[in-house]
């Protein structure tokens, strides 16, 4: 069994990012990638990807086994791309990572993401879609309830600042 995994960056997990810098483990390949949903900038200042459930396959859990295999399974049963009325193409990577064992859990705590209780982020399984048309899946961030004052971001495109401070109230 392989134990790479793939994550779908829309902000500050993006190659070219700080965060990324020092907190993806292990990248064997970034290559340009989208999905449809919205992307919104928090009034804290980052981004927020808000996807509607029919674009979820799964949600993260407790086991770190159990997450790779679905991602892996999942892989061969994409769903249809779907209806696309109120969505945009979303802008980011998608990044190959060597061993899902050690990639998750500093993301997962950047993210504060706990598969146990309610938080801003959590982690989500997606369709991606690659230059030409191909498909894959890989984990993303997503927030299921956007706070009040909330911007959308018409392009699809979230830019990487020239710093991120890696504080507690910085994500995504």
């Amino acid at each position: 069994m392989t134990t790479e995994t793939r994550l779908f960056a829309y902000g500050t997990l993006k190659q070219g990012s700080p965060v990324h810098a020092q907190l993806c483990r292990g990248v064997l390949a970034v290559v340009p990638a989208r999905l449809w949903g919205r992307l919104f900038e928090l009034p804290a200042g980052y981004p927020a990807l808000s996807l509607p459930g029919d674009r979820l396959i799964a949600s993260a859990t407790f086991s770190p086994v159990d997450d790779h295999h679905c991602l892996h399974a999942a892989r061969v049963h994409l769903p249809d791309a779907g209806r696309r009325a109120g969505l945009r193409p979303v802008l980011g990577q998608l990044i190959t990572l060597a061993d899902f064992c050690t990639a998750w859990p500093p993301l997962d705590a950047w993210e504060e993401v706990h598969p146990d209780r309610p938080g801003l982020y959590r982690r989500v399984l997606v369709r991606v879609e690659l230059d030409g048309g191909a498909a894959t899946t890989a984990w993303t961030y997503s927030v299921p309830v956007l706070p009040t004052g909330s911007r959308e971001l018409v392009t699809g495109e979230w830019a990487v600042p020239d710093a991120i401070s890696l504080f507690p109230d910085v994500h995504s």
